[in-house]
């Protein structure tokens, strides 16, 4: 009886563990970087710069100045977060909504490829 209630304690802790991990994970595995790369490149590093710092053309000059997904507190936004972002865009910046101009699996491929910018 002892060892039951064992096992199902470790299997409802495994799950917990599973359901509370970064959602950061599923959704990179969801999406491709490098075909997000790609669309990075054409639509993102005029803004962004190709590192994701913040540092494209007209990045700095922006008000308020484009993320820095490099900086710490880009790193604290979920992916989650950041595909809202993606697909609705900011309020009261230069960030537009890409949802009507990019594919869902479009923003799964920009998502995983700028999360792999954050490290």
């Amino acid at each position: 009886m002892r060892q039951t209630a064992l096992r199902v304690t470790l299997c409802a802790c495994s799950v917990i563990v599973y359901l509370a991990a970064p959602m950061d994970q599923a959704v990179y595995a969801a999406g491709d970087p490098a075909k997000g790369q790609a669309i990075y490149q054409a639509k993102c590093t005029v803004c962004h710069g190709p590192q994701g710092k913040g540092d494209g053309p007209i990045g700095p000059g922006l008000k308020p100045p484009a993320a820095d997904f490099t900086a710490e507190q880009s790193k604290r936004k979920s992916a989650d977060e950041m595909r809202r972002i993606i697909e609705g865009g900011k309020p009261n910046t230069a960030m537009v909504a890409w949802k009507s101009q990019l594919s869902a699996g479009e923003i799964d491929d920009v998502l995983a490829y700028v999360l792999t910018l954050r490290k």
